[in-house]
This record gives structure tokens, C-alpha cells and sequence, in this order.
């Protein structure tokens, strides 16, 4: 359990980079803007984008208790993120105090005692994240045609080895998805009982799921199509520039089991969001693409299965945000989030 001294010190250092002369470089904002998720801080400055990674621990799943493991997971975010975003990722930074009390980003090779660490990444304007262009109505059907290329060439040629292999094992992925529902177990203070008894529905139906087709889950790992994927692929998490420039960025860097996965994982959360987003039509033409350029005709088998799982995912996410919140009526918006992809599943698990 981290103290409220710690989190006082890590609010600290927050409200300190909101000052322009935190920064080594010119700020092109009229003022800093900052988006906090449950796990992080991401400080917009207009010419490049700092992330802070929270002082928490999520038990076995996430651990960025220390200073040391949050350096860490620093550069495993950087060296996982280079292979689908190139140059948007630059290095990791220190903040440190100097002799005015004041704090100060700096490279890590600049003398000074580490407050804290950040990725630095260069800033993408926010107008090109995928969910903010889908809302204008710029997400095209050539638009899903380059991006699913990419998704393609990308699961073809990342890793795999029998380590990897063994992640597609039904016991293991009933292991995630019986971690994921325990999460939900510890938040029912967030929750209505009918809602636990909703979660406890969708819990027997995919177990079951799991339970009647192990052939085709030890297929998927004679195809080798348990890989290391993205592991966090949905809309806010890819920038699309000009239609041109595709950035498939915030790749999950905490726990690599995460990322072994079906590839089917990273379709199916994708195809989730667009359905969350009113657009089942890019949906079903994304599945069809994807299926015809990887000449993956079992995709299909899987694809609700794991639709139904990444939206269970994304509502404890937001039941993470709920318990953390203070202000109460944003409390209640991620609640009702949550509930939101909750009823998302219901067509899903129909399919099943």
C-alpha cells in the first residue's frame, strides 16, 4: 500500500509541471494541459508530450511501487513502443530540484538527485487521435484499410517463441479472465448488485465458452497465432496524421504477460471500441479486411469471446477511476461508463 506521504510528494511534483519553466524547452500552449489516467499523468506542452507514471500497485498485475521499478517500466515502455511508432517515442527524462526550490526536467546524463522519471515522447496533436477523428466522421474505409495493413504486418513478423505459446493455453486464459472478475469482487462498492449479478453471468458464459472449445484454442497455438501483440489497441491509443501517418502507440509495458497473447486479442479490442463508438459499419468492415489480408478464417471463432472480455476490461478500468475520484459527480460519469460497456457485452454474449 503506497502512503498518503508518497502521494502527497507525487501530487507535488504534478502541480509543479504545470509551471512553463519545469520544462528545458519552449512551451507552445498558453498554458500546460495534463490528462490523468489510472495509472499515469500525461503533460501536453505543444511541442512534446512528458509521462508520469503513478506511485501504485495493482497486485500481481502492476507494480510501480518505487522509484527504481518506475524507471524501469520507463524503458520497457520506450523499447516496446518503437516498433509501431518509430521516432514518437524519444527517451526517458528525470525531474529534479534545484537550488530555488524549484523542479526542473532535465536529461538523465545533468547532474541532480532523481525526484521522479518521465517518458518523453514527441507530442502528437490531439485532433488526430483515432477516437476524436471517428466523432468529426475522418475515419474512412481507406483509412481502416492502411491501419489494418499495418496490424497485419505487425502480427505477422512480432515475436513468438513456446514461452509466448503457452499464454494461448486454455488454463492461462481462464487464469486472466478469472483475475479480471476478482478485480471486480474488490470494487463492489462501486457497483449495484444487480450489476455483480450481471458480471457473474458474463463470468460463467465465457468460462463456459472456454471450457467447450479448448480444440480451437489449441489450434490457434498450432497456427502460431499467440504472439506478442499491442495489448491495449483501441481508438485513443492511435493517432492517424493526415490519413498518412499511423502511430499505434501505449503498448502495455507493465506486465509482458499482457501483451502474449491471440492476436485476435488486439482485433477484437479495437473492433470493441468502434462499436462503442456508433460505428459497427467500420467494425464489420475492419474484421472483414483484417480476416482477407491475413487469411485468418478462424479469427472469426474468437472474435466475440474476446470482444466480451476486452469490454470487461475497460469497465474495471473505469471502476479503477471511480474508487480513486474525489470529485463525485466524475465519480458517478465512470461509473456509468463502466456500466456502459457492460451493456455493450449483451449482443456479444448472445453470440457465444
Amino acid at each position: 500500500m503506497i502512503s498518503n506521504i508518497r502521494k502527497q510528494q507525487q501530487n507535488t511534483l504534478v502541480l509543479a509541471l504545470m509551471n512553463k519553466n519545469a520544462y528545458p524547452h519552449k512551451v507552445y500552449l498558453p498554458k500546460i494541459r495534463i490528462y490523468e489516467t489510472h495509472i499515469s499523468w500525461i503533460f501536453l506542452t505543444g511541442l512534446y508530450a512528458y509521462k508520469i507514471k503513478k506511485e501504485l500497485k495493482f497486485g500481481k498485475i502492476l507494480d510501480f511501487s518505487t522509484l527504481y521499478l518506475r524507471r524501469k517500466f520507463c524503458r520497457k515502455e520506450i523499447q516496446v513502443n518503437k516498433v509501431l511508432c518509430g521516432d514518437m517515442y524519444k527517451g526517458i527524462v528525470k525531474l529534479v530540484s534545484r537550488n530555488n526550490g524549484s523542479i526542473k526536467i532535465v536529461d538523465l546524463q545533468t547532474k541532480g538527485k532523481p525526484l521522479e522519471y518521465a517518458v518523453k515522447m514527441l507530442e502528437i496533436p490531439q485532433k488526430f487521435r483515432m477516437d476524436h477523428l471517428i466523432k468529426v466522421d475522418k475515419v474512412s474505409l481507406k483509412t481502416i484499410d492502411r491501419l489494418t495493413r499495418i496490424l497485419v504486418r505487425f502480427h505477422s513478423s512480432t515475436r513468438t517463441n513456446a514461452m509466448i505459446k503457452n499464454f494461448g493455453l486454455p488454463s492461462l486464459i481462464k487464469k486472466k479472465i478469472d483475475e479480471n472478475f476478482q478485480t471486480f469482487g474488490v470494487l463492489n462498492n462501486e457497483i449495484a448488485v444487480y450489476e455483480l449479478d450481471k458480471i457473474y453471468k458474463i463470468y460463467k458464459r465465457l468460462t463456459s465458452f472456454l471450457a467447450n472449445n479448448k480444440t480451437l484454442f489449441y489450434q490457434r497455438i498450432r497456427q502460431g497465432k499467440i504472439r506478442e501483440i499491442h495489448g491495449d489497441l483501441y481508438l485513443a491509443n492511435i493517432f492517424v496524421v493526415n490519413d498518412k501517418r499511423f502511430y499505434l502507440y501505449d503498448r502495455i509495458e507493465f506486465n509482458d504477460s499482457l501483451r502474449y497473447a491471440d492476436v485476435t486479442e488486439d482485433v477484437a479490442h479495437l473492433s470493441m471500441d468502434l462499436d462503442y463508438n456508433r460505428r459497427i459499419d467500420l467494425r464489420k468492415y475492419f474484421v472483414s479486411q483484417y480476416i482477407k489480408q491475413s487469411d485468418d478464417l478462424d479469427l472469426r471463432n474468437l472474435l466475440y469471446f474476446l470482444m466480451c472480455y476486452k469490454a470487461c476490461v475497460r469497465a474495471k478500468v473505469f471502476l479503477f477511476r471511480a474508487k480513486n475520484e474525489t470529485d463525485n459527480e466524475t465519480r458517478k460519469s465512470w461509473i456509468e461508463e463502466s456500466k456502459n460497456f457492460l451493456e455493450l457485452m449483451a449482443p456479444y454474449i448472445e453470440s457465444l
